[in-house]
């Protein structure tokens, strides 16, 4: 177990993820505004609105002094955290970094901003198959909230202390498609997957398993297969195999990446890619193995995690087994 003692709170840090700030903070004061006036609203608003409250917490909670900020990016969000918790540590400014991402945006205004945009699925009346990434028949993500954390560590200093390390961050890449506010482009992720694996210094070959993106959007979906293709090339592409476990926990949004970067170190740890699921009739287009809805053994050494958000930025991250 760490322990932040005293002697570590200046080396610790926090970088966090989030994508909407205080939405549900927003829809009570806005009727607090118009029943009672703008004297009304709670001093804690402005605080209770704020993004970087986030991290701003964790750090009074475990008194960490070195970094605390937020990353603001969409859906790509707690990618961008765990790659800048990672090189924060690689350039010797924290020996500890507490990384990864929390969203609450399941409000009034969350889902219908969403459904207005018409990015969510409408299967209503059967809310545990809407989630249905790389289907014929999927119609768009299901939204969802929660959070996860990373403890990142330099890596002589965790073993200094006895630490169970459960794999190594060794590849972050960024980029942006400059494209469109919403729509993909396969060129920008691709980039971004050709800079991790440079990071990395592996080769496409090099990786077992790929925690997708996959939000069960009809053109989302697809552009990020392509983009694997065009990154990894298609012969090798086919011979990785890919998931989106969004199909099980819907979309956190800015937490997404938080949540499916654990997913990807546990695969690690058990060598079980988790399932695809609620593939019920497979896109022909989706032509690559996205392990459809039973999980399947499979000895894992590097695994990529993908984000992608609307803005038009892109973050993938690679974590090899120790």
């Amino acid at each position: 177990n760490l322990e932040i003692t005293e002697e570590l709170e200046e080396e610790t840090g926090v970088s966090m993820g989030v994508g909407i700030g205080g939405l549900g903070n927003i829809e009570r004061h806005t009727l607090v505004v118009e029943e009672g006036g703008p004297k009304r609203i709670s001093p804690f608003f402005i605080p209770m609105t704020l993004v970087n409250l986030a991290p701003g917490q964790v750090s009074m909670v475990f008194k960490t002094r070195n970094y605390n900020a937020c990353s603001v990016s969409a859906c790509t969000s707690s990618n961008h955290a765990i790659g800048t918790a990672a090189r924060i540590i690689e350039r010797g400014d924290a020996k500890i970094m507490l990384a990864g991402g929390s969203e609450s945006a399941v409000t009034p205004l969350g889902v219908g901003g969403f459904a207005a945009m018409r990015a969510l699925s409408t299967r209503n009346d059967d809310p545990e198959r809407a989630s249905r990434p790389y289907d014929q028949d999927r119609d768009g993500f299901v939204l969802s909230e929660g959070g996860a954390m990373l403890i990142l560590e330099d890596y002589e200093f965790a073993k200094a202390r006895g630490a169970r390390i459960y794999c190594e961050i060794i590849g972050y890449g960024v980029s942006s498609d400059a494209h469109h506010i919403t729509a993909p482009s396969m060129e920008g992720p691709a980039r971004a997957i050709k800079l991790a694996l440079k990071d990395a210094k592996l080769n496409s070959e090099d990786l077992d398993y790929v925690n997708a993106h996959g939000t069960s959007t009809p053109a989302g979906d697809l552009n990020e297969l392509r983009a694997l293709k065009l990154a990894l090339g298609e012969d090798t592409a086919k011979h990785i195999s890919i998931s989106s476990t969004k199909s099980m926990t819907g979309h956190l949004l800015g937490a997404a990446a938080a949540i499916e970067a654990v997913f990807s170190i546990k695969a690690m740890e058990q060598g079980l890619v988790p399932p695809t699921i609620n593939v019920e009739n497979l896109d022909p287009e989706c032509d690559l193995d996205i392990t459809p809805n039973v999980a399947r053994e499979r000895q894992i050494t590097h695994v990529m995690s993908n984000a992608f958000g609307f803005g038009g930025t892109n973050a993938s991250v690679i974590f090899r087994k120790i």
